[in-house]
Parts: C-alpha cells; structure tokens; sequence
C-alpha cells in the first residue's frame, strides 16, 4: 500500500502515479486543454510528443503490450478526444492496460452546449463506449481519487483501456494522491484444477488454442503444450507466446483447410485467454471437440462463442500453474503429434 501524499500539480501527481505502476514514459498531443498537465510532468518524466491523438493512444498501447505495464496517453479534448476513439476501441479488444487523460471545457460551461472552443456533444459518453471505464473529474479534491481508480481499472482483470476527463479549471488546480492497494486476481478452485486434470487424462488427441490473455504465461503454457503433445492454435493477438517455429504450433490458421481438420480430430481443446472471434473460426462455424476446457480471467468470456465442459475463471499463468503439476507427468502421443506436425508444415505451404 502506497501513503497518501500532499497536494501538488496535476502533471507532477500523474508522473507519481506512473511510477507507482512502473511506467516512466508518456505521449501525447499538447492543446490549450492539456498544457497545465504536459507542462509539468516533461519536466521530470519522458514525454514523447506525436502528431495525432490516434498515435498517443496506439503508442500507450504498444507500451503496455511490450513492456506489460501500464501505458498512459494524454490528448485535448473534442475532436482530439474523438481522433483516440478508434485506436482505444484496438487497445479495449487486445485488453490492453492504457490510461487515457483527455481535456476538458471549465467546469463552469460544462453540458451547456455554448459553443465554448473544443466543446463536443456528450464526450463522456463517447468515452464511455469505447473506454473499459470513463469518468469526468468535477473537482480537485476527487481527481486524486479517481486517477487511482482508473489506473486500477486499467490494469484489473480483464484489463483495458480506461478515459479520464480532466477540465482546464482543475488541471491548473492541485491534487492529492490517496493510498492504493493492489487489486487480488480471483482464486483458482481446487476443483475445477482436479476437474480439468481428469478431463486431460482421459485426452489422447489434445488441442490448446492461445490468444492475447496468454501473454505473460509464456512459461506455463509452453510446458502445458509439451506436457501434453498438443496441438497449438492461436489467436492474432496469442502468436508468439510459443515461438511459431516450433512444429507443434500451428499458429493463426484454425480455419485453414489443414488446421479445421486438425481441430476436428482433437478430442479435447483448451482454450486459453482467447475470444475466439469471428474471423478466427469461420464465423463461429468452426468444429471444436465436444470436450472443451475454457481458462479466461473475465467470467463473461466463458461459454460465449462455443460450449465448454469446463470453465475455469483465473488468469492464464494462475490456472496453467495449477493445472500442470496436477496433470503430472504423461506420455505423449507420438501418433497424433506427428499428425499435427505434418498438418502444421501444410497449412504453410499453403500460403
């Protein structure tokens, strides 16, 4: 837990709250309706400048996605708050940990709709829908609050991009940082450890789908894999979390000719971090086995594309931990994994 702080300039307390989560660097786009905050954390912190708000939000999303921190964009408001839409709505489907500090019109004008410079119709609610989490700061004395908050937000499972709006009036004001604590991850149930382990035993043709919520798990999922001889499928955003030069990674091509008929011959997948998207399974036409293990830290994701026999609800390096010592050691089926090897090296020929 962090102690709470005095109260200092917003730049300097957005700098502090940065590297309380370890990240050193920001970027962004300075405007009449940021500068107070730019002004201040480029004197002590890296502040990278770009030409677009749609690169701020796409460099912090690199950011976070490379260095597994949280990344932090900063943009004016109206239409430099529209310009971010898109590129939050790539960092909110990669779960990406982006904070977002966009300007905002003086509180005083505030919903008045007066034509005040760089006003736009309802920017928090534009925010809102493609944001994991929006809020407005009313005050000084709520801002430090709700700046830990979003951090939060942004990095809690499952993770992505939060938008705060901070109005001039108030950047220009100082702010305290209250104490914050981490945020637990939900147990994994021995049981659903035990019930997946059986369920693996009882496989001689295993499958494992890889997507984005892998990322960090490289570890635990590559010995998942050759613990059992499965075949490896991902996602786009899970390739390389086993370096696709391996023969048994099959990579980004399920709905291929050679990898659907791969999949339909599995007798067990488990799917691990992945939405399973449309364009990855032929508009959710793909066969999957009947047996099907889901491992996802968002409860919604279970179930939600394809049927399962068995959700665990954790993250991927929580519940592949759990799930290897509890499989023990096996013999691996050298029928099937020659199988998948060959079905692999044909999907690339293919190309």
């Amino acid at each position: 837990m962090f102690e709470g702080s005095d109260r200092e300039d917003v730049g300097d307390a957005l700098v502090r709250l940065a590297e309380r989560f370890g990240t050193d660097t920001f970027f962004g786009v300075v405007s009449i309706h940021n500068q107070p905050i730019i002004d201040r954390l480029a004197a002590s912190a890296r502040y990278v400048p770009v030409r677009h708000e749609a690169s701020a939000i796409n460099a912090a999303d690199a950011y976070s996605r490379v260095t597994g921190k949280l990344g932090v964009a900063i943009t004016s408001t109206g239409t430099g708050a529209g310009n971010a839409a898109g590129s939050l709505i790539e960092a909110h489907t990669a779960g990406s940990q982006v904070l977002h500090i966009t300007g905002q019109i003086e509180t005083a004008f505030l919903g008045q709709g007066r034509g005040v410079i760089h006003e736009t119709k309802n920017q928090l609610g534009m925010l809102e829908s493609v944001s994991k989490f929006a809020a407005t700061a009313s005050t000084t004395e709520e801002l430090g609050t709700l700046l830990i908050e979003a951090a939060q937000q942004a990095i809690a499972p499952p993770s992505g991009p939060v938008s705060i709006e901070i109005p001039i009036d108030i950047q220009y004001g100082k702010v305290s940082l209250p104490a914050e604590s981490n945020i637990p991850s939900p147990p994994i149930l021995e049981d659903e450890i035990e019930t997946a382990a059986d369920l693996i035993a009882d496989s001689q043709q295993p499958a494992i789908w890889i997507g984005g919520g892998a990322v960090g798990s490289e570890v635990e999922v590559r010995q998942l894999a050759e613990r059992l001889g499965a075949a490896v499928f991902t996602s786009a955003a899970g390739r390389g979390v086993i370096d696709e030069r391996e023969d048994f990674v099959i990579g980004n091509f399920a709905s291929s000719e050679q990898g659907a008929s791969l999949l339909a011959e599995a007798d067990l997948l488990i799917s691990i971090g992945t939405h399973h998207r449309s364009n990855e399974t032929k508009h959710y036409q793909l066969k999957f086995p009947e047996r099907h293990i889901q491992i996802d830290i968002d409860p919604r994701a279970i179930a939600r594309s394809y049927p399962v026999t068995l959700g665990i609800i954790g993250t991927a390096k929580a519940a592949v931990s759990g799930l290897i010592p509890a499989i023990g050691e096996r013999s691996v089926n050298t029928v099937w994994l020659e199988t998948v090897k060959a079905s692999g090296r044909a999907a690339r020929q293919k190309i």
